[in-house]
């Protein structure tokens, strides 16, 4: 079963495919369906184990690379897990066991540290290599470290990764966590440290409220958890002794919506986004209208226009509901339309904007400015400006810099006259499971090599 699984999985993902062939300047239209959300399928398959009984979980793309990363983690630790179609799975928790994790595997996506709430909340040690994901910048950890001392479990961190020494201490009914930024990772990991604590309440103030962090919350009250919002940023959980079997459909992406509006935008043409909500994007999609986007929010999705002139529209970074540091780099690729220039304040991350040096390889007027600001993470932050572009011309030396910024240089290269080739697809595969053949769907002419 499990080996058919495999196959299954690599199906549309040839070992082979090194590269995307797009030939552009053609408009997209059509129909598209999106899959379910990379950033709520992560921690719905760790959430989904915490239960000794299965969970079945639906609309999971299971040919991203993450999230088979995460699938392999999931079996270090105990969980039972199979595949039961393209994208549905059962897990069960019940195997759950103390573990030393694979740095191979756990280095390449930092969607790993929310094991070490799973691990605890389980009464099980673990030691985390130190987390991957994107080189966009440093990424920190030190809330979810914080955050797990403070509920009085023992976190080690060396050079090469933390280990984490569960301590479910009796005499402690009530904790409270503060945070200096809504983070989702960490916001999950208290969650899942939290949740099989019986009994017991945990508040977290300045918790993160993203709508895959609410879809988690939902899947977990499937199971039996109780949480309640004191404020609009104060979570409070409330420990129960078990979490029951359930099934659960993770939502659509969110960010892939928000690459087929740019996808459109791009090439002005139009089309309908099956299953897009414009209440989960509406600072995204505020912008793109005042940009000049048309963008209708319909029974069966978003439709979308993209034949009118862009205006410039400056943006900046923020925690939900602000602006997505994901979703900025698919803004870039929309302002090199624009007549005039704009600027994006990256605030979340630096290094966001490695992406830039490949649009000026098509002939954008991009340049990185340092900005007089600090970044969540704490570096000194930076700022895009895209100057009015001539004509996007292909070329064949284009690189994917990380998942975003490489979906960016696909988009632009859909936009240019010619032939592009961009390598490193890797890197784009790790967030969509199928974007050539979303583009396809649309009329887009991209090829994998």
């Amino acid at each position: 079963m499990q080996s058919n699984s495999t196959k299954l999985l690599l199906k549309k993902h040839p070992k082979a495919t090194n590269s995307y062939v797009i030939k552009g300047g053609k408009p997209l239209k059509g129909e598209v369906v999106v899959q379910g959300a990379k950033n709520a399928a992560l921690p719905a398959l760790v959430a989904a184990s915490l239960s000794d009984e299965t969970v079945e979980l639906k609309n999971v793309p299971l040919e991203l690379n993450d999230v088979n990363n995460l699938l392999a983690l999931l079996r270090e630790v105990g969980v039972k897990i199979e595949i039961k179609d393209e994208n549905t799975l059962t897990l069960n928790g019940e195997g759950w066991r103390s573990s030393e994790l694979d740095p191979n595997i756990a280095s390449k996506i930092r969607h790993s540290l929310l094991l070490l709430g799973g691990s605890v909340t389980k009464d099980c040690s673990l030691y985390l290599p130190l987390a991957g994901g994107c080189e966009i910048g440093e990424r920190k950890h030190d809330l979810h470290v914080l955050a797990l001392e403070n509920m009085g479990h023992d976190v080690i961190e060396s050079g090469e990764g933390i280990r984490v020494i569960p301590d479910l201490n009796d005499d402690v009914d009530h904790t409270e966590i503060e945070f200096y930024y809504p983070s989702f990772g960490a916001t999950l990991n208290v969650i899942f440290a939290s949740v099989l604590c019986s009994g017991k309440i945990t508040t977290l103030k300045n918790a993160a409220k993203n709508p895959e962090v609410l879809d988690v919350i939902h899947l977990l009250e499937q199971m039996g958890a109780i949480f309640n919002w004191k404020d609009e940023s104060t979570l409070e959980i409330i420990g129960v002794n078990k979490l029951n079997g359930t099934s659960h459909q993770v939502m659509s992406d969110r960010i892939i919506v928000s690459t087929m509006i740019a996808a459109i935008a791009v090439t002005k043409g139009n089309g309908t986004i099956i299953g897009g909500n414009a209440t989960v994007l509406e600072t995204e999609v505020a912008t793109w209208r005042k940009a000049g986007l048309i963008i209708q929010q319909k029974e069966n999705g978003l439709f979308v226009d993209g034949n009118n002139k862009i205006k410039p529209v400056n943006i900046e970074t923020k925690a939900y509901p602000g602006f997505h540091t994901d979703i900025q780099p698919l803004h870039a690729a929309i302002m090199l339309r624009a007549n005039g220039t704009s600027k994006i304040k990256e605030m979340i991350l630096d290094g966001r904007f490695l992406y830039c040096e490949e649009l000026n390889k098509l002939g954008a007027k991009t340049k990185i400015e340092n900005g007089d600001f600090t970044c969540v993470n704490g570096a000194k932050g930076q700022i895009a400006i895209i100057n009015e572009s001539p004509p996007l011309i292909g070329v064949l030396n284009l690189i994917a810099t990380d998942i975003r910024g490489g979906a960016a240089v696909v988009l632009a290269s859909l936009a240019a006259n010619g032939i592009s080739e961009i390598t490193n697809v890797y890197q784009i595969e790790r967030g969509y499971s199928d974007l050539p053949e979303l583009i396809q769907t649309l009329g887009g002419n991209v090829q994998r090599k």
